[in-house]
């Protein structure tokens, strides 16, 4: 006969003690393991890119609109913040394993404020959400790119060596013109421009240098000023340096010279003014070997039959070495020499020389 109804209450809640200790106590460790993988925690730093959604723009300006913590209101937004993402650990801890400094990615079509805890910036496994991020909001100010024209300027240090000098005119650009694109509150008001890379003379003794340089853009903080697509990143640069030579002018003897056995009754020239030109040093010693004596002219003749002529320059020597290292022969300019006339010597003595 079954028991009283009392019996089989206490039987129901005492019977098989050991079995229901067991399952009490697994219900309890699937609880625990429940509850601590959920609603997990954890911050570390991120770093966030914010760009134009169109090509045709460009964001000029980002900075800090709203921060809990070091970061100031309008203070410039370089990309780092700071993140809390919930959710379970285990999905946690695989994505920050595999993402030691989260890259988030924000894209705008307009300038304004926005909210940096919008979902999709930051891409999450299923199980993960932003709990907060610092800075909090940002003010962005997004521009059209536009294209304008620059000249070239070309940029020269130093001085040249002696006897050159530069002028503005002798220095040119190829090309002399390139197009540049940025935002369009930069290139709108001209204080942008494109240099050439420093180009330095500092001792050129030449009459002309060609140089193959770069392009630099100047007068843009926020490096968002390009030179446009399809256009050069260098320049041919020509400098042509200005001789700045000493001209100088004295009397020069003029020596006559005929075959040893042939003597000669000569008149003719026997000094002419000389130009020379070339630096200064060496004009300056070539007039010291002429008041010296060791530079003069020679000239050889033959018999002209008493008629006169004018000694053609090529027929003008000079002794080797006489002439200054930095002056040539075609700096040194010869007045007309004039030879009278040319003729077997007359025992009678008529002939004189002039």
């Amino acid at each position: 006969m079954k028991g009283s109804w009392k019996d089989r209450v206490i039987e129901f809640l005492i019977g098989n003690t050991r079995n229901k200790l067991t399952s009490l106590f697994l219900a309890v460790v699937v609880w625990a393991y429940a509850f601590g993988n959920t609603g997990h925690e954890e911050s570390f730093d991120a770093f966030m890119f914010v760009e134009a959604a169109s090509e045709t723009h460009v964001v000029v300006t980002q900075e800090i609109a709203q921060s809990r913590l070091s970061s100031q209101i309008g203070q410039e937004f370089t990309g780092r913040c700071r993140v809390t993402l919930a959710g379970t650990r285990t999905v946690l801890t695989r994505f920050l394993e595999s993402n030691p400094l989260p890259r988030g990615e924000l894209k705008v079509e307009r300038s304004g404020r926005f909210d940096l805890r919008e979902d999709g910036i930051f891409a999450l496994p299923a199980g993960l959400s932003i709990k907060s991020v610092d800075p909090s909001a940002l003010q962005i100010v997004v521009e059209q790119v536009v294209r304008a024209e620059r000249d070239i300027r070309v940029s020269v240090s130093g001085t040249p060596g002696p006897g050159f000098v530069s002028f503005p005119g002798g220095i040119k650009a190829d090309p002399a013109t390139v197009t540049i694109e940025g935002p369009e509150s930069l290139l709108g008001d001209g204080g942008v421009a494109v240099l050439t890379q420093e180009i330095d003379i500092e001792g050129a003794v030449t009459s002309q240098l060609e140089l193959t340089v770069g392009l630099v853009i100047t007068g843009d903080d926020t490096g968002l000023v390009t030179i446009a697509p399809g256009f050069p990143l260098e320049a041919v640069v020509r400098i042509e340096l200005q001789q700045n030579l000493t001209q100088v002018q004295a009397e020069v003897s003029v020596r006559y010279i005929v075959d040893e056995d042939v003597d000669l009754v000569i008149r003719g020239d026997r000094s002419i003014k000389v130009n020379v030109s070339g630096f200064e040093e060496a004009v300056k010693e070539w007039q010291r070997r002429v008041e010296l004596g060791n530079f003069y002219l020679l000239v050889k003749v033959s018999d002209t039959g008493g008629e006169s002529r004018n000694v053609p320059e090529e027929d003008v020597r000079w002794i080797d070495g006489s002439l200054p290292a930095g002056i040539s022969r075609d700096q040194v300019k010869l007045e007309r020499i004039i030879l009278y006339s040319a003729k077997p010597h007359d025992a009678s003595g008529e002939d004189q020389q002039k």
